[in-house]
């Protein structure tokens, strides 16, 4: 027979945790090819484009628990480099991002949001791209916060799969 503990796999690690002035991110599971994580961001901050190439790319399951943001995403194999957005807060339920496509988002307030990455996470196969004019236009004069990382990536125009 097995044992309670056994049967229901207790987790008993502490989420790994980074925080900046930008806001903080969890990591609470990561195994294999699935990752769970909630990030808080301050409103104001954008957190992408980001797309993770062969042999680790990431299907991404995303919802907002609280807040508000402008979800942000373009298809890798588009040559046009079309970026979509959606509005999402948390009556926006779960929404799927294919492995193929850049993702990010803007916090339109301080906002709670949650990944659930079908893919490891892997930072020699993650790939920044920017897209600050497009998006500092669609904000009509908002704040507009950025990580380095962010703020010097290759714009996404210029970029060859």
């Amino acid at each position: 027979m097995v044992s309670q503990d056994a049967l229901f796999g207790l987790l008993e690690q502490e989420p790994l945790h980074f925080a900046d002035n930008r806001g903080w991110l969890k990591v609470f599971y990561e195994e294999s090819n699935m990752v769970l994580k909630r990030s808080f961001s301050k409103a104001g901050v954008f957190r992408g484009l980001h797309w993770q190439r062969p042999p680790a790319s990431q299907t991404k399951i995303i919802r907002v628990v609280e807040g508000a943001i402008m979800d942000v995403a373009a298809d890798i194999d588009d040559p046009a480099r079309q970026i979509r957005t959606m509005d999402m807060d948390p009556s926006s339920g779960w929404v799927r991002i294919p492995e193929r496509s850049a993702h990010g988002f803007y916090a339109r307030t301080d906002t709670i949001f949650e990944y659930i990455c079908h893919g490891s996470y892997s930072p020699d196969c993650e790939i920044a791209l920017s897209i600050e004019p497009w998006l500092r236009s669609k904000l009509d004069g908002a704040q507009l916060i950025l990580s380095d990382k962010d703020r010097t990536a290759q714009p996404l125009e210029d970029f060859v799969g």
